[in-house]
């Protein structure tokens, strides 16, 4: 019997062994992917801006003395997208832009601080004019900063002089004032010189013998007229070295003037020291005899012309001219002249001087010189800044007196046939020139007006 066939054995499909593991999650992978490129991509961007923005800060500026200053905005070459975050701890406005310096200060851009730096600094040399300047020989040049005008720097300036010519000469030079600021600009500043040489020496005027009496002061420099070409105040020297005004004797005074370029004249006179005489009259007494009598013969607001010629009339009328007399000194003859109203030349023009003295008006006494038989003395006084010859001696045969003559009109005054008013002419002072003898009224005493 046929065999059955027999199917094939199939083997049962292995089973898969069951799993709790769940299957793989990308997304948070992506996220952070995408989270971190979306990051990288705005800090890229606000990077990018920011230094954009950053690079706009100019740190350093340097800017002349003197110009205008700066400000936050110099510091800026754009505009920053958010301005209000930008900001400066300097305030420009208390910098001063004349002062050359280094100013160190922060700008702050979105919290990020950049150190800056403004250099204030002067390369402009000073300007300035040079002023001619007029100078003796003998003078050294005046301080230089006096010698240049209009000078413009922002700073200070200081001057010195350079290039200064030999002028001892005289002549027309140039000299050279060198401005200096504060940061060491120079500029040299050209002064023009014109130079006197002065070689002319002083003129001494009214230096006379003096006499003094032991006890009493000498009065050296009175109506000592000191004049120079140039010099306006000569200096004086005294020399008294050889002067004892304790022991009776003739002395040498020796004047010497000198002016500022150093040229001097010297004269020489005598001073005659004695003991005071028995009754010897004080000076302060005889000044007191005098006001008394100018109070008498003069009127408040009387002009000096006419105070000088109450005074010469006065004296002229009321001292009997005796030839002797018996005065031991001046001060008892001018007393004497006052009080018993007598006197010789000598008592009168005492008399005319102290009264004079008493006014305030300038005076001294002119001796005749040379003289054969006998002296003679007159005043010299100095009216409207003027000196004229005053003479109020009687003289016989002429019954009238001399006020205000100049030098001329008393030496062509001949009577007798003489003149007898020569005098040292070279050691007074020049007399004025033009006659003003029309306006004296001699009879009234008094001055013609118009």
């Amino acid at each position: 019997m046929p065999q059955k066939a027999q199917k094939p054995v199939v083997k049962p499909a292995p089973q898969k062994e069951k799993t709790n593991a769940k299957p793989f999650n990308f997304m948070p992978l992506l996220i952070i992917g995408v989270s971190a490129l979306l990051v990288f991509l705005v800090y890229y961007g606000i990077s990018s801006f920011l230094k954009e923005q950053f690079a706009l800060v100019k740190q350093e500026i340097t800017i002349e003395a003197g110009s205008p200053k700066p400000d936050l905005n110099s510091y800026l070459e754009g505009e920053p997208a958010f301005m209000r975050f930008v900001s400066c701890n300097l305030d420009f406005d208390e910098v001063d832009g004349n002062l050359p310096q280094t100013v160190r200060f922060n700008i702050n851009m979105y919290g990020k601080n950049f150190p800056c730096t403004l250099n204030i600094k002067d390369t402009v040399a000073p300007a300035a004019q040079g002023i001619p300047q007029e100078l003796f020989a003998s003078q050294e040049l005046p301080d230089p900063m006096t010698c240049v005008s209009d000078i413009n720097d922002v700073t200070d300036v200081t001057a010195r002089w350079t290039d200064v010519p030999d002028y001892s000469a005289g002549g027309k030079y140039n000299a050279y004032v060198v401005l200096s600021d504060v940061s060491g600009n120079e500029t040299y500043i050209a002064v023009p010189l014109d130079v006197t040489k002065d070689s002319t020496p002083p003129v001494i005027k009214g230096y006379q013998d003096l006499q003094v009496y032991i006890g009493d002061s000498v009065a050296y420099r009175k109506n000592l007229i000191i004049t120079d070409d140039y010099d306006t105040a000569p200096a004086l020297d005294i020399d008294t070295s050889k002067v004892d005004l304790k022991t009776p004797g003739k002395y040498e005074v020796t004047y010497t003037a000198r002016d500022f370029s150093g040229n001097e004249t010297s004269v020489s006179v005598k001073l005659k020291v004695e003991n005071k005489p028995k009754g010897y009259i004080e000076p302060d007494q005889v000044y007191a005899e005098a006001k008394k009598i100018l109070d008498e013969i003069t009127e408040p607001g009387m002009t000096e012309e006419e105070v000088a010629l109450q005074i010469v009339w006065w004296c002229r009328y009321n001292i009997r001219f005796i030839l002797r007399t018996t005065s031991r000194s001046w001060t008892e003859a001018a007393y004497n002249a006052y009080t018993k109203r007598m006197g010789n030349c000598y008592s009168t023009v005492y008399a005319v001087k102290v009264l004079l003295d008493v006014a305030g008006i300038e005076n001294m006494i002119i001796e005749r010189y040379p003289y054969q038989t006998a002296t003679h003395y007159w005043n010299y006084v100095k009216l409207n800044g003027q000196w004229y010859h005053c003479d109020a001696t009687w003289r016989q045969g002429y019954d009238s007196y001399f006020f205000m003559y100049t030098t001329k009109e008393l030496l062509d005054f001949w009577q007798g046939g003489w003149n007898g008013f020569q005098f040292k002419q070279k050691v007074f002072p020049e007399s004025a020139t033009e006659s003003v003898q029309k306006r004296i009224d001699y009879k009234n005493h008094k001055i013609k007006t118009g």
